[in-house]
């Protein structure tokens, strides 16, 4: 029944094309904290990345204020050995640049309906964010809006909690929605095997 609740919500058809994609990059959205997790293959599994966080952009005293969106987003990777760039101008541009540094054939952003299935407010936020990077994204990457409920208590667990494993708790979040997600598309892949519509 949850499995059949959530792909209503992303359509049957956009959860074939993740079927077969090795590579995935799941973003667990939040206004100001976006948490990162990633499959790079199918022996390794969901493994968390990092955080990427909408930080004010640094001015000189005496500067004018800044105009609005003048943000910068910051990725704060849990391996510090990463190469790839961490500063970007535009949430878009932070989401494609670490999908295409992981090879990723396919993005998932986390939706933040209510507990019910209705839509929150926040979901048009995300929409718009998925918009935003349909636009900047390369063609053939793979984009999929998929309901985040609970993702983030279950990742924090009861109790009060650090500010650390408060702010790498949204990537801890974001590797329970990719595993979702992954889930549902083995789920899928069976029955349509079973159908006659994929091949074995």
């Amino acid at each position: 029944k949850e499995w059949g609740r959530r792909t209503q919500m992303a359509s049957c058809s956009a959860l074939s094309r993740f079927i077969g994609v090795e590579r995935v990059l799941a973003v667990d959205m939040g206004a100001r904290y976006c948490g990162l997790a990633a499959r790079t293959s199918p022996l390794l599994g969901v493994q968390r990345v990092g955080v990427l966080e909408r930080r004010r952009r640094w001015q000189p005293p005496g500067a004018p204020p800044q105009p609005p969106g003048a943000d910068a987003w910051v990725i704060s990777r849990e391996r510090r050995e990463s190469s790839g760039p961490s500063r970007f101008a535009t949430q878009a541009a932070a989401i494609c640049s670490l999908a295409a540094e992981l090879d990723a054939g396919g993005v998932v952003l986390g939706m933040p309906y209510l507990a019910d299935g209705r839509r929150s407010r926040e979901c048009e936020l995300v929409e718009a964010a998925a918009e935003r990077l349909r636009e900047a994204a390369p063609p053939g990457l793979r984009l999929l809006l998929w309901d985040e409920t609970w993702t983030t208590r279950l990742a924090l667990g009861p109790g009060r909690h650090s500010a650390r494993r408060q702010h790498w708790g949204h990537a801890a979040a974001a590797r329970l929605l990719l595993q979702d997600v992954l889930g549902a598309a083995e789920v899928r892949a069976y029955a349509e095997r079973r159908n006659g519509r994929v091949e074995s």
